[in-house]
């Protein structure tokens, strides 16, 4: 397994896979870092435009060591498709992004999805098919370390509706959009955006 960590400086990536290629890694770096044979007590960092990979066989013990010192915000949201398998997006404060949002009190993971999707969105037509990933990225708020895991379903849409922004929530635009166009706005996603829509949408 592998746990790719987005911070303001470069990413920092956990894995156990021996043979994995670092091209696959270099998204948005200068730089490729390789640690061998960490343990759970290592001190994690990064520097600029870097991808510092952690070789390991404690990925998930050494994750819990990295998120022990910072506040956890977890969120949800979608890779919505159409019947077209054109993918939704969102264009919030000049970055191209998929619909999500913070977990409430007293709801699932799921439910977080499908309510963050729904309200950014305007869509109700919307239902999961299966769960995808974790995205793990960090910022800095008020003084405080924080690291924002979130959890991306696939979804489907079949309905007849159309798209509305959620103003209140820095968004302005909605499109669907094809491979070729997805491809082409990459630059202009954030790095957890990309690393999903990669991964999930145009190596499918």
């Amino acid at each position: 397994m592998y746990i790719i960590i987005h911070e303001p400086k470069g990413k920092i990536i956990i894995t156990d896979e021996m043979n994995r290629k670092f091209d696959e890694f270099k998204v948005n770096a200068m730089n490729v870092e390789y640690v061998e044979n960490i343990g759970a007590d290592t001190m994690f960092t990064s520097s600029i435009n870097t991808t510092r990979i952690y070789k390991t066989p404690e990925c998930e013990n050494c994750l819990a060591v990295y998120l022990s010192d910072k506040k956890t915000i977890t969120a949800a949201g979608g890779m919505v498709f159409n019947q077209n398998g054109a993918l939704l997006m969102i264009y919030r404060k000049g970055m191209w992004d998929m619909p999500k949002g913070k977990l409430d009190d007293g709801e699932t993971i799921e439910q977080c999805a499908i309510r963050e999707v729904s309200e950014e969105t305007g869509l109700s037509s919307i239902s999961i098919i299966q769960k995808l990933s974790v995205t793990y990225h960090t910022y800095l708020l008020n003084g405080e370390n924080i690291v924002k895991p979130s959890h991306w379903y696939e979804m489907n849409f079949k309905g007849n509706e159309i798209p509305k922004p959620q103003i209140e929530e820095d968004i302005t635009e909605i499109r669907w959009v094809t491979k070729n166009e997805a491809s082409g706005l990459l630059e202009s996603m954030f790095p957890s955006i990309q690393e999903m829509v990669s991964s999930y949408y145009l190596k499918k």
